[in-house]
């Protein structure tokens, strides 16, 4: 008699158990951040304005690879925007 609940408990473990896996079959993967949203992570880590939650998500969801080459993309047009306006001022001032 004392055997019938647990085979009961059992039964209503590999239900609950085999319930749970086919929902995780059902969920759509993990997708990772579009370009849009690594362009604004990588724009808000270099001006320091990250929040803490977009931080979480880009690090749960996003690759590596992505916001290296974001970043570094980043600094190259920063430092050829730079050079551009400081060319175009010496220029105008008549220095050469």
């Amino acid at each position: 008699m004392n055997q019938e609940p647990s085979k009961t408990n059992d039964s209503s473990l590999e239900e609950t158990s085999e319930s749970q896996e086919n929902s995780n079959h059902t969920e759509e993967p993990q997708k990772g951040t579009g370009f849009w949203s690594t362009v604004q992570s990588v724009l808000g880590a270099m001006f320091g304005v990250q929040s803490e939650e977009q931080r979480h998500k880009d690090f749960e969801k996003g690759s590596a690879v992505q916001f290296i080459v974001g970043g570094i993309i980043f600094v190259i047009l920063f430092i050829l925007t730079i050079l551009y306006f400081v060319n175009s001022a010496l220029e105008n001032s008549g220095a050469s």
